[in-house]
């Protein structure tokens, strides 16, 4: 992907943006209204490293989602949006599209959920 991104993707990575921290805001306040708010103080890119959120696990999800998305708009400052974060091939539009913080292209996703999940395995 070029280092001008499509304005349609990222249209689509900014809304997912505002939606993942709108969900992660909702989650935190129904467990942690004070954290909630001291968070809201902080930049937004800073809130998944949050130490206070480790006294929640059940944000777990929603942390991983913060990360993956910080990890996609830090791409796309840099001009690597769309690149697969361990071999560099160029994903499909399509791909971006239905995932806008998709980090891996198939074959290195496929490779790192094996890894991830391969001591569960019998």
């Amino acid at each position: 992907m070029s280092n001008i991104m499509e304005p349609k993707l990222e249209h689509r990575l900014l809304a997912e943006a505002n939606s993942r921290r709108q969900a992660f805001m909702q989650a935190l306040q129904a467990l942690d209204p004070g954290l909630a708010l001291q968070l809201q103080q902080l930049p937004a890119d800073e809130w998944a490293d949050h130490g206070a959120l480790s006294a929640w696990p059940q944000l777990q999800a929603h942390i991983t989602q913060l990360k993956q998305l910080d990890a996609a708009l830090c791409q796309q400052q840099l001009g690597l949006y769309g690149l697969c974060s361990d071999c560099e091939a160029q994903l499909t539009h399509q791909q971006l599209y239905q995932d806008p913080c998709r980090q891996r292209c198939t074959p290195c996703e496929q490779k790192y959920q094996s890894i991830q999940h391969g001591s569960w395995e019998l």
